[in-house]
């Protein structure tokens, strides 16, 4: 006496529905991680670029306005000291050794404030009635690598320039 039943499954049937299921959930995981390293890799790199653009505007909004302005570079950093007549004396400065090393710190009579961090160089240039600001951002991944944002800006001083006298 034969059993045939046609409803059900053969053993070569399941192997074959369970090799494909591996293949698919093995590419679906395949894409996660990729998506998900890609993602950290962006996150880092975006949060260096923010730190260096978020620095740089508050400098050079504070700069259009500044009177005497000083620059001072050195082997351990760099600040720029200048004058806003409604705020009083202003400072930034940047240092790559000591306990605010890779921080731009913002000085005035009253506080101090952290600009920005990640900042692995910073450089004034004093010119005439323009100040250079080359602003470097580095931020180490989580994959060991380094994200860098480099950004330069220059600051027409208002106090300086015909224009706006």
């Amino acid at each position: 006496m034969r059993i045939h039943n046609k409803k059900a499954f053969t053993l070569v049937e399941a192997l074959v529905t369970a090799l494909i299921s591996t293949v698919v959930f093995a590419g679906i995981y395949s894409t996660y991680i990729v998506g998900n390293k890609a993602w950290v890799h962006y996150n880092d790199s975006v949060a260096a670029r923010r730190e260096a653009r978020r620095a740089l505007l508050g400098m050079v909004n504070e700069l259009r306005a500044a009177e005497n302005v000083r620059v001072i570079e050195g082997p351990d950093g760099s600040a720029v000291h200048f004058y806003i007549p409604l705020t009083g004396p202003v400072s930034y400065i940047w240092r790559n050794k000591g306990r605010d090393a890779g921080r731009i710190i913002r000085r005035n009579r009253f506080k101090k404030r952290i600009m920005a961090q990640y900042i692995s160089d910073l450089s004034f240039q004093y010119l005439k009635d323009v100040v250079i600001i080359d602003i470097t951002a580095s931020k180490r991944m989580s994959d060991g690598q380094m994200a860098k944002a480099a950004l330069k800006e220059r600051v027409a001083l208002r106090s300086k320039t015909p224009f706006f006298r």
